[in-house]
């Protein structure tokens, strides 16, 4: 039995180092692009990557969407045409003084009702299938965004 254990050590042993040895052909054909290429079912080696990183591409913003980064169901939503605020894009990063809440409620005459809700409002249950337009006010008074629900 010891002797089983001993030879079975010494076999693992020498795959173990056997698997150190790897030629520098074995391991290029282990990166990536070639593991990408195994998968789509392309024959032989992937081409070489240059090594460049790449910017992401970002697709162009849909018409009547607000400026920034698309968020489902907020002003840069163009399906958010619905209560209105995709309209509220110049409004975003501006105090949400009397002036401009008058500005937004001229903005937003068609839509039937619009709230502005501040940190430590009540609890307001999202409901994105309302056509009420939702302000989003932070702790500074600034408005950060507008939603429908």
């Amino acid at each position: 039995m010891k002797q089983t254990i001993t030879i079975l050590a010494l076999v693992a042993s020498a795959l173990a180092l056997g698997a150190c040895g790897a030629s520098s052909e074995e391991t290029a054909a282990n990166d990536a692009d070639s593991f990408a290429a195994r998968i789509k079912g392309e024959n032989g080696a992937a081409k070489a990557s240059t090594g460049t990183p790449q910017p992401p591409r970002i697709a162009e913003p849909l018409p009547d969407a607000a400026p920034g980064a698309y968020t489902q169901g907020t002003a840069t939503d163009p399906a958010s045409a619905s209560c209105g605020a995709n309209r509220m894009g110049p409004f975003l990063g501006k105090p949400a003084d009397d002036a401009t809440r008058r500005a937004i409620m001229d903005a937003t005459s068609d839509v039937r009702e619009v709230r502005f809700i501040t940190p430590g409002s009540d609890y307001i249950e999202p409901d994105p299938t309302h056509p009420r337009l939702n302000i989003m006010i932070d702790v500074t008074g600034v408005i950060r965004d507008a939603r429908c629900g």
